[in-house]
């Protein structure tokens, strides 16, 4: 289960709730047992921290809808403290044999969550093209069969249709202009495993190395997995240096490359699993000018 962290922040939250503890046909197997359009409007959601994550989606719901994975207050959470966090949702907002959405009390959500410049996000597809503007709805507790989270969920302007989005916060949307191509190249990828001494992941190469080959250079950043760990490395024809290796035993399932730089490198946004579990998290990474390291909450300050 994703660990999250945040800092303590202290806001007054202001809306609507409309209440419908209606209950629709016990033919129908996806049951909608009560909505709320909640809008908030406060100086935390709306702080000027800029945050980019990745977009999710109810894949059981027709609305104009996604959502974010939300971090704790606290830098550690047991399964006491996270069950007693779950009982202070308040109402069932969807549910069918596999999920349920249950609303977090607007009052409490900056208590036990980080909110810090969520109020509006822009989408982007995998070639960085702008999908949807969102806005910030309400926290929910997302309880489902492998992964229960708490959720920030956004109304979009259209339906979101693919599962590998992501979104900025406080953005202007313009984007640098992109100075390298991107590859999937399988042969390199072994080759950069071979010098570090690695094997490959269990599961094979496939989508195993991304790599970003500079324009008028022959500078290659690449991002790939070993058999245990996560690798950012950078090559030139006379040079190899590992700019990032994860601490612990980690595998990039999924890596965005945004148009936006620190110290002349973009920033990498990767979505993580511990080798042959179900343990699932993610990382915003920057380089610092020596080496990539992620980020504080996924936010850029």
């Amino acid at each position: 289960m994703r660990v999250l962290i945040i800092l303590i922040t202290t806001l007054w939250i202001f809306g609507c709730s409309n209440t419908d503890n209606s209950k629709g046909s016990k033919n129908d197997r996806l049951k909608t047992i009560y909505k709320n359009t909640l809008q908030i409007n406060t100086d935390v959601v709306n702080e000027n921290v800029q945050y980019i994550g990745f977009i999710d989606k109810f894949y059981f719901s027709n609305e104009n809808e996604a959502y974010i994975e939300l971090y704790f207050i606290k830098n550690e959470i047991n399964s006491d403290e996270y069950n007693k966090i779950v009982k202070l949702t308040d109402s069932l907002i969807y549910e069918d044999d596999e999920n349920s959405r249950h609303r977090f009390p607007e009052s409490l959500a900056p208590k036990y969550f980080d909110l810090r410049g969520l109020s509006k996000l822009k989408i982007y597809d995998n070639n960085n093209k702008f999908v949807s503007n969102a806005d910030f709805l309400r926290v929910e507790y997302l309880n489902q069969n492998i992964s229960p989270v708490f959720i920030a969920v956004y109304k979009t302007e259209k339906k979101i249709k693919a599962d590998s989005y992501y979104g900025i916060s406080n953005f202007s949307g313009t984007f640098e202009t992109m100075k390298y191509l991107i590859t999937k190249d399988t042969i390199l990828t072994q080759n950069l495993l071979t010098k570090l001494n690695e094997k490959r992941p269990y599961y094979g190469l496939e989508n195993n190395g991304t790599h970003l080959h500079f324009s008028n250079s022959d500078t290659v950043l690449s991002v790939i997995n070993s058999e245990n760990f996560a690798y950012i490395v950078l090559t030139t024809s006379n040079d190899f240096k590992v700019l990032y290796k994860s601490l612990d035993f980690e595998n990039v399932s999924d890596v965005k490359i945004i148009p936006l730089s620190n110290n002349k490198f973009p920033y990498i946004l990767t979505r993580n699993v511990k080798p042959e579990t179900d343990v699932m998290w993610d990382n915003l990474l920057y380089y610092d000018g020596k080496k990539y390291t992620t980020t504080n909450r996924q936010r850029i300050e």
